[in-house]
C-alpha cells in the first residue's frame, strides 16, 4: 500500500530530528560538557595551556657570557646540559618541582628528548619506557625538557589546564632541579659551591594552545553521531517497508537514458577524463612540490562530480551500494571514532590537531572510491583498465631507465617543467640506504611504494593474458608484465618478490587451469626480466638467504616493532589511540600498515582495515565464478589487486604514501561497477540461440504456403 508524501514527510523530519538529537548529546559527551552519570552540563576539559622557558647551565665562577670560555669547557657544560635535562624529569626532581608550583606531585610527568648524536634505533622508546610515558601523558601537568645540541641550554616546555599554572611550573623547574643538586653533592659530602649553576633566562611565555580543540572535537561528534543515527534509523525504515527501498535505489541510480557510443574514451563527459587524468598523476607523475599534485587535482574532480550528481539527466553519477562500500564505509568511521572517543589523551599529548588534519585526507581518498565507483558505467570500465596499465607500463619503463642509467626520467622532466619555482628531488641517483643498497622509486616518494603501485596494476596484465586467445594479444600482455616485474625488481626490495608472489597465488585460487596453461610461458617472462633489469633478480633473492638476514636492520627493526607498542596496543585496544596520531617522528617508525591500524584504531578498526580488503574478492566471488567476458575479469584483477594491496600493508605503511591508497580504492571502486546488480532498463537483451535464427529462417521461407504431409516407408 502506498503512503501518502506527507507521511513520508513527517518520517524523514522525525529521522532527521533524532539524528540532531543524538549529534548533540555525541558532542556534549566528547567535550566533556556533558555528564552521563550523574546527567548534567559542566565546563570542558579539553583546554590545555602551555609555557616556554630556557635554563642555562654555567659554571660556579664567573659565567661563560662575561669571560671568553674554552672550546673544552663549553662542550663539557652542553654534555651537562643533556645530563642535566635527563635528570629534571627524573620522579625525585618533579616532586620538588610541584612543591615549588603548589601542585600535587602525582599529577605532575615528565619526558625528554634525546639530543646526543646516537643511531636512530637507541633514540625510539621501547616498551617499558612507552608505558610509562602513556601513563605520564594522562597527567594534568606535564614537564618536557631538551637539551641544545650546540649550547648549554635546556629548553623546558609545560602544560597544565591554565595558563598561570604553565607559567608557574616553569618558573619552579630551576629551582626544583637546583634543590636536587645541592642534596644530592651534601648526600655525597661535596661542597655547595661545586655544584653547576643554574640561570633561568627571562621569565616563561606561553597561551591557550587549543583554542578551537573543544568546537572542532564537538562539531566533529556531531556530525558522526548525527549520520550514523541516521543511517541506523533510514535502514529500520527501509527494513519495515521495502518499498522505499526501491524508491531509494531508482532516485539513487540516476537516470535511465544512456545512449549508445557514449563510453569513455568516445565521450564528451568531464567526469571519466578528469578521473583518467588523476590516474596519471598517481602512476605516471612524480611530486615535484610540497604540496602533492593529487591535493590540487582532486578537489577539482569532487567539485565536477557534485556539480553533475545535481545537474542530473544522463551525465550524472549512479550511486551502486555494494558490500565494497560497506566496509570502506565502516573502515571511515572507526577512523572518526577513534578521534572523538580518545580526544581527551589527544588534546593533552597535543596531537588532536595531527588528527584533525589526518581526517581530511582519508576523505579524499574515500572521495575517489565513490567518485569512480559512480561516475563509470559498466561498458567502459575494460577501457579504463587498459589505460591503467598502459600507465603503469610507462611507470616500469621510467623506473627501469633509473635503474639502467642512474637518472630518474620522472625528476628530470619535473625539474624542466617545475624547476623555476619549485623545489625538485634531484634527477641523478646513487644513494643508498641503510643496509647498502640503491633507492630506485621512480615517481613514488619510496621505493617499497612503487613496489605497491607496480604490483597493484600487474593483475590487469596476467588477467588479459589468461583471457587474450590470440598471439599478439598475448605477446603484448606479456610484454607488459614482463616490464612490471622487472621495475619491482629494480627497486632492490624483498617486496618486489612477495607482491608479484600474492598475486599469482590469487589468480590461481581463482583460475588454477588457465594459470597453468601459461606455465611454458612464464619461464620466457624470467628470462625477459633478467634482461631488463639485469642482476636485480638475484639481488633481491639473496636477501632472504643471506647469513646475516635476522640481524639486518629492515628486519630486526621491524620484529622489535612488535614488542614496542604493546603498551600503545593495551591501553586503547579497541579504538585505539586516533587515526594519523602515531608520529614516526615522536614514536617509533613502524613498517606495517598492520600496526598502525592496531595501534591508531584498536581492534575494531584493524577488523575494518582488513575488511577493507577483503570485501573486493568476497564480494566478487559470485562474478569471477559466472565467467562474464566482461564482468569476470575485471573482478578477477580486482580482487588480485586487493590481497596485494593487504600484502604490502604488512610490509610498510601503505596509507601514509597517496599513489598506491589512490590505485587501491579506484580498483575498489570499478571492481563495485561490475559487480553492482543490475537494474532492468541495463539488462542485456539475450542473446538468440543459433537453433531460434534457424526455426525462424525456415518459417519466413515457407510464410503463406500449404505444406501437406506424406509418410515416408511404412509405420510399425
Amino acid at each position: 500500500m502506498p503512503v501518502h508524501p506527507s507521511t513520508r514527510r513527517r518520517l524523514v523530519a522525525c529521522v532527521l530530528v533524532l539524528s540532531a538529537l543524538a549529534g548533540l548529546v555525541c558532542a556534549g559527551l566528547s567535550t566533556g560538557a556533558l555528564s552521563l552519570l550523574p546527567p548534567k552540563l559542566k565546563s570542558s576539559d579539553l583546554r590545555v595551556a602551555a609555557a616556554r622557558t630556557q635554563i642555562l647551565v654555567d659554571t660556579p665562577g664567573p659565567s661563560i657570557v662575561q669571560r671568553r670560555a674554552e672550546d673544552e669547557d663549553l662542550q663539557a657544560l652542553i654534555k651537562r646540559a643533556e645530563v642535566f635535562g635527563r635528570t629534571m624529569v627524573s620522579r625525585p626532581v618533579l616532586e620538588r618541582i610541584a612543591k615549588r608550583a603548589g601542585v600535587s606531585p602525582d599529577s605532575v610527568g615528565g619526558s625528554g628528548r634525546i639530543t646526543a648524536s646516537v643511531p636512530l634505533a637507541f633514540s625510539e622508546p621501547g616498551s617499558e619506557q612507552r608505558a610509562a610515558d602513556i601513563r605520564l601523558s594522562q597527567l594534568p601537568y606535564r614537564i618536557e625538557v631538551q637539551a641544545r645540541e650546540a649550547a648549554p641550554i635546556i629548553d623546558v616546555y609545560t602544560e597544565a589546564p591554565g595558563l598561570d599554572e604553565a607559567k608557574r611550573l616553569g618558573n619552579a623547574a630551576a629551582p626544583g632541579l637546583r634543590d636536587y643538586l645541592r642534596s644530592a653533592a651534601a648526600d655525597r659530602g661535596l661542597p655547595q659551591e661545586s655544584v653547576a649553576t643554574l640561570r633561568q633566562l627571562g621569565v616563561p611565555r606561553g597561551g591557550m594552545i587549543n583554542p578551537g580543540a573543544s568546537l572542532a572535537t564537538g562539531v566533529l561528534a556531531f556530525l558522526v553521531g548525527f549520520f550514523l543515527t541516521c543511517g541506523v534509523l533510514l535502514l529500520v525504515v527501509l527494513w519495515l517497508r521495502p518499498d522505499y527501498l526501491r524508491s531509494l535505489t531508482s532516485r539513487l541510480a540516476g537516470p535511465r537514458d544512456e545512449p549508445e557510443g557514449d563510453d569513455w574514451p568516445h565521450t564528451t563527459r568531464v567526469l571519466p577524463w578528469m578521473l583518467a587524468g588523476f590516474l596519471a598523476i598517481q602512476l605516471a607523475a612524480s611530486l615535484p612540490i610540497d604540496l602533492k599534485l593529487d591535493r590540487l587535482v582532486l578537489p577539482f574532480v569532487a567539485v565536477a562530480w557534485i556539480l553533475a550528481l545535481l545537474a542530473g539527466q544522463r551525465a550524472a553519477p549512479r550511486i551502486r551500494l555494494t558490500w565494497i562500500h560497506a566496509a570502506i564505509g565502516l573502515f571511515m568511521t572507526c577512523a572518526f571514532l577513534s578521534v572523538i572517543l580518545d580526544a581527551g589523551y589527544l588534546t593533552r599529548t597535543l596531537e588532536l590537531d595531527l588528527a584533525f588534519k589526518k581526517l581530511p585526507l582519508l576523505v579524499a581518498y574515500v572521495s575517489l572510491f565513490v567518485i569512480a565507483a559512480s561516475s563509470l558505467r559498466r561498458s567502459e570500465v575494460p577501457a579504463f583498465l587498459t589505460y591503467t596499465l598502459i600507465l603503469a607500463v610507462i611507470c616500469a619503463g621510467g623506473i627501469i631507465f633509473e635503474y639502467r642509467f642512474d637518472i630518474n626520467p620522472f625528476y628530470a622532466v619535473s625539474a624542466k617543467l617545475f624547476g623555476g619555482g619549485f623545489v625538485v628531488g634531484d634527477a641523478g641517483t646513487g644513494d643508498l640506504d641503510s643496509i647498502g643498497r640503491r633507492l630506485v622509486h621512480g615517481p613514488a616518494e619510496v621505493p617499497l611504494e612503487a613496489v605497491a603501485m607496480l604490483a597493484m596494476a600487474l593483475p590487469i596484465a596476467l588477467v588479459r593474458l589468461m583471457q587474450s586467445d590470440q598471439w599478439r594479444g598475448r605477446i603484448l600482455y606479456g610484454l607488459a608484465a614482463c616490464a612490471l616485474v622487472a621495475a619491482t625488481f629494480a627497486t632492490y626490495r624483498k617486496s618486489a618478490l612477495l607482491a608479484p608472489v600474492a598475486v599469482v597465488l590469487t589468480l590461481a585460487y581463482f583460475r588454477r587451469r588457465e594459470l597453468l596453461k601459461l606455465a611454458p610461458l612464464g619461464m620466457v617472462l624470467a628470462v625477459l626480466v633478467s634482461v631488463l633489469s639485469p642482476g636485480a633478480v638475484s639481488s633481491t633473492v639473496a636477501q632472504f638467504f643471506r647469513s646475516d638476514r635476522l640481524d639486518v636492520p629492515t628486519v630486526s627493526d621491524r620484529a622489535a616493532d612488535y614488542d614496542a607498542v604493546r603498551p600503545d596496543l593495551w591501553s586503547n585496544l579497541a579504538f585505539g589511540r586516533g587515526w594519523g596520531t602515531y608520529n614516526h617522528e615522536s614514536y617509533r617508525i613502524l613498517d606495517s600498515e598492520i600496526l598502525h591500524e592496531a595501534i591508531e584504531l584498536g581492534v575494531v578498526g584493524l577488523i575494518a582495515f582488513l575488511l577493507m580488503g577483503l570485501s573486493i574478492p568476497l564480494a566478487a566471488r559470485k562474478t569471477i565464478a559466472g565467467r562474464d567476458p566482461v564482468s569476470a575479469p575485471v573482478a578477477l584483477g580486482g580482487a588480485a589487486t586487493a590481497v596485494t594491496f593487504l600484502t604490502v600493508a604488512a610490509l610498510f605503511d601503505v596509507l601514509s604514501f597517496p599513489h598506491a591508497t589512490y590505485i587501491f580504492l579506484f580498483t575498489a571502486g570499478v571492481v563495485s561497477v561490475v559487480i553492482a546488480p543490475r537494474r532492468e532498463e541495463e539488462e542485456e537483451p539475450p542473446t538468440a540461440r543459433p537453433a531460434d535464427h534457424e526455426e525462424g529462417r525456415v518459417r519466413r521461407r515457407f510464410r503463406g504456403r500449404r505444406l501437406s504431409l506424406h509418410p515416408v516407408g511404412r509405420t510399425r
